[in-house]
């Protein structure tokens, strides 16, 4: 099957599109738009003969799926390194001993201790890697290194603690290898930039894997690195992915002086909101919490003083853009709450990223000040029993979809990748059913909270056309809107709420502005 450029008709018994006035069984799509949806018959009357013509009369028609938190440059290069999520410590020794070297570095992702028998320390490492090994945690917000890459980056025992970040230790004060939070960012500054051809080529494979999984844009919060590539991917016609590229706030000045603002550039990238970190995360024990960590005095750690950040936030308005603040903890959330309700509306909504653990006073405040609650449901398939090991009868404040949405919050759902699978099945199965991939706890994890499926979809297709600007061309599938959509081999069952039967499906067909991005169909 081949899609005639940006242009063409389809009819199928299962068309979802996500808005009241548009129903029907045929979709009708010219140079990239919607024209027509409605009875097929009486759409096909008033086309030309030679328009093509689809029939997916078995398969579930939905808007595009968007990725609304992702760090997409970073997923493109993990997926040549070596991979550690769910591994023990045995088994990640066991890989890291046999990963490649690129750059001079072994590099690898994923690694979570939360179950180990020991904790990382850089002597497992440097018995099996003479050379520098960098190992990024599974939530990214720790690093795990030999003694050859502390060296390599000038870390000694005399290396202070930059804030919001820590150089951990053993008793004798020499660096265990591991570091955490702004500590990460300190010493990866000095590791290899990535080459902008092999960025390139990464970024184009990682595009296709994402279309492959029924992804048609993403909200990206990346560097300098990513976004070279995906302007000249877009320079050359070659994006796949619409993107709305969220800058680090050490971009600001440069962005600035550009002229670029939230909201501005083409149809296949634009500028998204700053972003910036408040605290940590869980997995971690480094998200800022209002009381501490069960059995602990630990509140966690903030990583950006609330002079600084009110600071960056007023700055980042003055010139133009919204904010895009990361905060897992519910201290964390309550300061970005605060500080963004002082902010001036810009062209996009200004956002939250995790809005993870909510307090019970805070829940009516995002929607009242019309700030976007990015959530990834993914991480409820890890986090679950992290989440009550931690936080205890706070997990009733975590992952709170349905109270969020209730008080007229907009939420837009995304992968995190690659802290979590960039497959949007897996979300779409936490956010209905709430349990592990093993189906625990029975009868789902503060249940209350699970979604049906079309708030689901909507978290991935109308919620982020909203925290993009484009409620009123995106995410729905109606005449004026983009030609984004997926055609999903799934169950019936999913449409009726059931998690398992959507992860059990798969995407057959991912268009893109009218054009076929991937297709397995013959």
């Amino acid at each position: 099957m081949s899609f005639a450029p940006a242009t063409g008709f389809l009819r199928t018994r299962r068309l979802l599109t996500l808005s009241p006035d548009s129903t029907g069984d045929g979709l009708y799509w010219r140079n990239g738009r919607i024209e027509a949806v409605g009875d097929a018959k009486s759409i096909r009357r008033h086309l030309a003969a030679d328009t093509p013509e689809y029939d997916l009369e078995d398969l579930l028609i939905t808007p595009g799926f968007v990725d609304s938190h992702t760090h997409f440059g970073q997923w493109a290069l993990s997926r040549r390194q070596v991979h550690l999520a769910g591994c023990d410590r045995a088994e990640a020794l066991r890989r890291v001993a046999a990963a490649p070297v690129e750059q001079g570095w072994i590099r690898g992702h994923g690694w979570d201790a939360n179950n180990w028998d020991k904790p990382p320390h850089r002597g497992m490492l440097d018995a099996i890697a003479s050379g520098p090994v960098w190992l990024d945690s599974l939530d990214v917000h720790a690093a795990w290194l030999n003694a050859a890459a502390l060296s390599a980056l000038g870390i000694t025992r005399e290396t202070a603690d930059p804030a919001g970040g820590r150089v951990v230790r053993d008793a004798a004060g020499e660096p265990t290898g591991v570091l955490m939070e702004r500590a990460v960012e300190m010493a990866a500054a000095g590791l290899p930039a990535p080459h902008p051809a092999g960025l390139l080529v990464a970024v184009k494979e990682a595009q296709r894997e994402a279309n492959r999984l029924g992804v048609t844009g993403i909200h990206d919060m990346g560097d300098r690195h990513s976004l070279a590539a995906f302007q000249q991917l877009d320079a050359a016609a070659e994006l796949t992915l619409r993107v709305l590229f969220c800058p680090p706030v050490t971009m600001l000045p440069e962005l600035a002086a550009a002229g670029a603002r939230t909201g501005s550039g083409g149809p296949m990238l634009r500028t998204g909101g700053i972003k910036m970190f408040l605290d940590g995360s869980l997995g971690s024990q480094t998200a800022w919490m209002l009381e501490p960590y069960a059995g602990s005095t630990n509140r966690g750690m903030t990583l950006t003083s609330h002079d600084e950040a009110r600071a960056a936030m007023h700055l980042a308005g003055d010139h133009g853009f919204a904010v895009a603040v990361h905060a897992i903890g519910d201290a964390a959330v309550r300061r970005a709450l605060e500080l963004i309700e002082e902010l001036p509306h810009q062209a996009l909504p200004h956002r939250i990223e995790h809005l993870q653990c909510v307090h019970p006073d805070d829940l009516d405040r995002a929607g009242r000040a019309g700030i976007v609650a990015s959530m990834q449901p993914a991480h409820l398939l890890a986090d679950i029993p992290l989440a009550e090991r931690h936080w205890g009868e706070r997990s009733r404040g975590a992952y709170v979809f349905r109270s969020l949405i209730r008080r007229g919050t907009v939420v837009a759902f995304g992968s995190d990748m690659p802290v979590a699978t960039p497959d949007p099945r897996a979300g779409i199965f936490a956010a209905l059913d709430r349990t592990a991939l093993d189906g625990k706890p029975a009868g789902g994890w503060y249940p209350g909270e699970a979604l049906d499926f079309a708030a689901a979809l909507s978290g991935y297709t109308a919620g982020p056309a909203a925290a993009a600007g484009l409620a009123a061309t995106s995410g729905r599938l109606a005449p004026g809107c983009d030609a984004d959509f997926v055609a999903w081999d799934v169950d019936p069952l999913a449409e009726r709420g059931s998690g398992e039967a959507f992860l059990a499906g798969r995407a057959r067909l991912t268009v893109v502005g009218g054009r076929i991005a991937w297709s397995d169909l013959n």
